[in-house]
Formats: structure tokens, C-alpha cells, sequence
């Protein structure tokens, strides 16, 4: 008797600690937050919670993070429930992975057609082989959770016509009451709590907060706030080389990479391979601006070294990303341009002196050769140096001659006067 009160007790226990772990599928699906929901199962599993339930309100996002997402919630051992206020796009085939489907009031589930976004056109519908795929992913997902398939396709291709339901040319979305009824959902519920009891989950809940690691990384790598630290970075060290010493310009740049890099870092978007593309790319470039004449290998390479870095960091984002970039870093070097010789700050960074120079008859310049002159702007490796009343752009061999030193010219091709520093 003794031994059975005590058993008895054991599993009174047990019922009343068990614990469902809720786990937030809010805003856009990205890849941060496919690592918090990753993370989130682990520690759920591992704090023997009795089942996981996913709060989802959503109006979509990247798809890469969208079947990570299904797939850590279908090979999950727990019994999963997806309380749904909005799951469209990406939320829908997270929603459908789970177990069961609770739909809250006016939620609504569906309108899953893959599309590609441009920074300069409207949003379009993606290609038909990516939305065979996609389909496919949702057929997939259908079938292992026992859901109607055809229905589940009709989210995400258009093409797909049921009778009094959806007609051909637009996607499936249905609402709370019409998911039940055709058994894409479950049941219908007005709270979290109600979802519980009608699942047959253990009413006591912990919330699986979103990591504030993992909120900033969200923020830093959002498709629109990335290229904006991508184009800022690079425009920072683009000025600070034409500046003399280390100042603001190329400090910023490198907070402004450093945050580029710490989004994709902390999200798990990013390793040491895409940094070493990306830093790989920024140094061929500089080669071929500076270094060798021309635009040929170097110059190849680097753009396709910053490519790949982007590409491996965003995915199918990457092209929206890169256009980004390039846009913002085009009209912030116009803006530059345009107002920063303007001010007053503008004199320690723009080298007036080389507006002044000459460009004597070509016979004088080869006359210089062998000639020492002083350089009256900094060498990186192009500037301007002064041989008696002559103001003359030169070159360097790829050296950095500070303003002020002493140069010898050794050698002119037309109109490229070479120097090599000097000792006084």
C-alpha cells in the first residue's frame, strides 16, 4: 500500500511540473530567428518539457529559414501545436508542420507563392521550377501530418484551380473557420489557454524569450538595413584612403563593417570562410585601383571574391542585398563628391593642390627624368609633386610617399611621370 501511495505521489508530481514551452514565430522568418527556434527545441527537449507549442503570427519571409524551421518542428519527439493569429507565405508550411493547428479569431493560413523582390521593379511571382519546389515542400509537409495535400499545393501555386474555393491565377488563403472545415487545421480556439485544453496539452507554460543576440542580429541582417551598413562600410574606407593619416571616415567604415559582419556572425548567416571572401575581395580591388594599371584579373576576382561572401551570407536574398548596396554606395560617393569639398572639414580630405597642377608638353616631362622635386600631396600611389615652378601629377611604384618627402623621378611614359622616394 505503501509502495502504491508513493507511486501515485510520483506521478502526481510528475503531471503537475510537466511544462509546454512555447516557442514565438513573429515578424518576418529569417534565418536569426530559424536559430532561436532551433535553439529553443533543444533546451525544451532537454528541460524534459512535455510538449512545444508554436505562437505563430507571421507574415512571412525567407524560405531557406522557413524549411529549417519545418524541419526542426517535424523530427522534433514532442508533440508539437501551432496556435495560428496569421500564418501566411513562410508561416503557413511552419504552421503545417506541427501536430495540431489551432486557429485564433480572424486568423487566416495560406497565400504561400514564392516571390522575388527587386529594388527597383514591383514584387514578382518567383519562377515556375522554384515554385515547383516550394510545392513540393508543402505536399511533403501535408502528407506527414496526415493534412489534405492538394489543399496544402494550393497555398503555393497559383495554377491550381478547386472549385469554389480558389479560382486559377491567385494562391490559397483560407480563414479560421474554412481550415477546419476542410482539415487543414484542427480546431478553432480564442486563447492560448483554450488551444491547450483542446490539444490536450499541460496548461503550465514557459515562454521561450527570443535572445537579445538574437533580436539584433535580426535587425542588422534585415534585407534593408544590411546594405546600408554593406555601402557605408565600404564608402567609409573609400574616403579614408584619399585621406591623410587615420580619421572619422575610415573609423566608421570599419564600425559600419564590423556591424555587417557581426549580424551574419551571430545569426549563424555567416563564418570565417565569408569574412575571408569578403576581406579578400576589398583587397584585390584596392590592387587593381591602385597597384595595377587597367582593369583586368584582380579586379575580376575581387568583385566576384564580394559576391560569393554575399551570396553565401543572404542566399536567394543576395541579389536584392548587392543591388542595395551598390545603390546606396553610388549616391552616398555622388553626395560626396558633390558637398564635401564644400566644407570646411572637406580641406583636411580633399587634396586641393592637385587641382592646381600642370600638365606640361610632353617633351618637358621627359626631361624630368632623374630630377628631384618635393611631393606636395600625399602618394597613394598617384598625387601631385613640385619639380622648380612645376606642378606635376606622378605616380608611385605602389610605395605611399607622404606629403612633404623629397622624390626622384625614374622614369616617363608619356604622360606617366614615375618617382621613388628620396632620402634627404
Amino acid at each position: 500500500m505503501r509502495k502504491l501511495l508513493a507511486l501515485l505521489s510520483l506521478l502526481w508530481l510528475s503531471g503537475a511540473l510537466a511544462v509546454s514551452y512555447v516557442v514565438k514565430i513573429e515578424g518576418e522568418i529569417d534565418l536569426p530567428l530559424a536559430t532561436y527556434v532551433e535553439n529553443a527545441f533543444a533546451e525544451a527537449e532537454a528541460a524534459g518539457a512535455s510538449g512545444l507549442v508554436l505562437w505563430v503570427d507571421t507574415p512571412g519571409g525567407r524560405i531557406d529559414a522557413a524549411m529549417k524551421i519545418s524541419d526542426v518542428v517535424l523530427e522534433s519527439p514532442l508533440p508539437t501545436l501551432a496556435v495560428v493569429k496569421n500564418a501566411f507565405s513562410a508561416g503557413a508550411l511552419i504552421s503545417l508542420s506541427a501536430e495540431q493547428i489551432a486557429m485564433l479569431p480572424g486568423s487566416e493560413i495560406g497565400a504561400a507563392l514564392p516571390i522575388n523582390v527587386s529594388p527597383v521593379s514591383e514584387p514578382t511571382a518567383a519562377d515556375r521550377k522554384f515554385i515547383s519546389a516550394f510545392k513540393a515542400k508543402f505536399r511533403a509537409v501535408a502528407e506527414a501530418r496526415g493534412r489534405p495535400v492538394e489543399l496544402a499545393e494550393a497555398m503555393v501555386d497559383p495554377e491550381i484551380e478547386i472549385e469554389g474555393l480558389v479560382a486559377k491565377g491567385e494562391p490559397l488563403t483560407l480563414t479560421a473557420a474554412k481550415a477546419v472545415e476542410l482539415g487543414v487545421a484542427d480546431f478553432e480556439c480564442v486563447s492560448l489557454s483554450e488551444a491547450l485544453e483542446k490539444a490536450g496539452f499541460d496548461g503550465q507554460t514557459e515562454t521561450l524569450e527570443i535572445p537579445t543576440r538574437i533580436k539584433v542580429s535580426r535587425v542588422l541582417t534585415n534585407m534593408y538595413v544590411a546594405p546600408v551598413l554593406l555601402a557605408l562600410g565600404l564608402l567609409g574606407l573609400v574616403v579614408e584612403f584619399f585621406t591623410p593619416g587615420f580619421g572619422v571616415p575610415g573609423l566608421l567604415g570599419l564600425i559600419m563593417l564590423g556591424l555587417y559582419f557581426a549580424g551574419g556572425l551571430m545569426a549563424g548567416m555567416s563564418g570565417i570562410v565569408e569574412v575571408s571572401l569578403f576581406l579578400a575581395g576589398i583587397a584585390l580591388l584596392l590592387a587593381e585601383m591602385f597597384l595595377i594599371p587597367g582593369f583586368g584579373v584582380a579586379g575580376i576576382g575581387g568583385l566576384a571574391a564580394l559576391a560569393a561572401s554575399i551570396y553565401l551570407t543572404f542566399g536567394n536574398q543576395a541579389i536584392l542585398v548587392g543591388s542595395l548596396a551598390v545603390i546606396i554606395g553610388a549616391v552616398g560617393l555622388f553626395l560626396v563628391l558633390r558637398y564635401l569639398p564644400r566644407t570646411r572639414a572637406a580641406h583636411a580630405l580633399v587634396l586641393n593642390n592637385a587641382i592646381d597642377a600642370q600638365a606640361p608638353p610632353r617633351e618637358r616631362l621627359s626631361a624630368l627624368v632623374g630630377a628631384v622635386g618635393r611631393a606636395i600631396s600625399d602618394l597613394r600611389p598617384a598625387g601631385v609633386a613640385r619639380f622648380g615652378e612645376l606642378k606635376v601629377d606622378v605616380v608611385t611604384d605602389g610605395e605611399y610617399i607622404p606629403k612633404g618627402s623629397f622624390v626622384r623621378v625614374i622614369k616617363v611614359e608619356g604622360a606617366r611621370v614615375v618617382v621613388r622616394r628620396e632620402e634627404e
